[in-house]
């Protein structure tokens, strides 16, 4: 079927429910009493009035870096986590690395966490799952919401969303259970080989796969389904790929500078963005005024209409007509010595440590819920 924009609001309940489910169980793994509950509840509201009259951060707060999981990025996730909390060491700032296996895991730490940087990637980590977990417990943590994260881990979600108020995005159809056969034949009446099969509910490119010709389309299908589950057909776009980060700088949302990407592959891979020398990054992208403003100016919209609180990285692709279209959206941008964030925070005059300081103020700035 193809994506159908009235199903908006009927998928974002549907997510909400899904997280529901999957957060509630954590709460039979960890022992959090009431009066200390209560406590975390104030201290949080404490912590978001202050900053709202404009006082500066606690730095005597002790920040907990999560890292770890269970997702197929736990890799990555590690190795973000301890550079961010190398970072936060040299900012001065009190700081605990908690690498976690697992839900479950993290469960049995919620009682002395005071403030968490979420630096999970894929899985409940990224979905709004640990998110909601957090905040139904009173803990402030650094980036968006619940909702905002199911949404942006969900690339048809996203798609929806975006469509809705009038970002360009990639022509897409999705998989609804149909014989397989059946769908390739479907897609190819309506899209041009090559084609971007890619799974639903992945990030940091993994489940994508570029098809070049017809008789791989079903295997891809087979292939995806198997692994990953939900997946969805995009029309390949050719052009030049961007991916762009948003910082939140006080009290405004703020575009960094554009990243060009240049990847030895057929697209910015998973593989692409992990290994030596697989891709090169150009800092300040190479543009011209008006294409980098139109850039700029649908990251910024994207990251505001899903909802993004804190930090955000955009993907972004410029055809070869200089048409920008949005790929996708990453709530917990990579912190990887390879990833980018950081890289075009640098060119703008942030360092790392004052980088990661500034993301976890939006812990302490977010706005109040109910």
């Amino acid at each position: 079927m193809s994506i159908d924009l009235q199903q908006t609001n009927k998928g974002m309940c549907s997510n909400s429910h899904l997280l529901w489910n999957r957060a509630a169980p954590m709460y039979n793994a960890v022992s959090v009493t009431r009066e200390r509950f209560m406590q975390r509840k104030v201290f949080a509201k404490g912590i978001q009035y202050r900053s709202s009259l404009g006082d500066t951060m606690d730095k005597s707060a002790t920040v907990t870096v999560i890292s770890g999981g269970d997702s197929s990025e736990r890799t990555v996730s590690l190795s973000s986590g301890r550079q961010v909390y190398d970072a936060f060491l040299k900012a001065g700032r009190h700081a605990v690395l908690l690498e976690i296996d697992d839900l479950s895991d993290l469960a049995s730490h919620l009682d002395e966490i005071e403030v968490a940087f979420i630096v999970l990637h894929g899985g409940a980590g990224e979905d709004g799952t640990v998110q909601q977990l957090l905040q139904d417990h009173g803990i402030p943590y650094a980036g968006s919401g619940p909702k905002a994260s199911a949404i942006g881990m969900d690339k048809l979600e996203t798609k929806r969303v975006l469509a809705g108020v009038g970002i360009p995005i990639p022509r897409a159809m999705s998989y609804s259970g149909e014989d397989m056969t059946q769908f390739a034949d479907t897609i190819l009446q309506k899209f041009s080989l090559p084609l971007v099969v890619k799974a639903q509910g992945q990030g940091e490119s993994i489940g994508v796969k570029l098809v070049k010709n017809d008789r791989d389309l079903v295997p891809t299908f087979e292939s995806l389904h198997n692994e990953f589950g939900p997946f969805f057909v995009d029309e390949f776009i050719s052009g030049r790929e961007f991916t762009v980060p948003v910082l939140r700088i006080d009290g405004e949302d703020t575009v960094l500078p554009i990243i060009e990407v240049k990847s030895k592959t057929e697209f910015f891979s998973f593989e692409a963005k992990y290994t030596a020398g697989m891709h090169e990054v150009i800092i300040p992208a190479p543009l011209d005024k008006p294409t980098a403003e139109r850039i700029r100016d649908i990251t910024l919209r994207t990251h505001q209409a899903i909802g993004c609180w804190g930090f955000s990285r955009v993907d972004v692709l410029l055809s070869a007509n200089g048409d920008p279209y949005v790929i996708e959206i990453n709530t917990l941008p990579g912190m990887t010595p390879s990833s980018v964030m950081h890289k075009s925070a640098h060119v703008a005059g942030i360092d790392l440590p004052h980088l990661v300081e500034r993301m976890l103020q939006s812990a302490f700035d977010r706005p109040r819920v109910g």
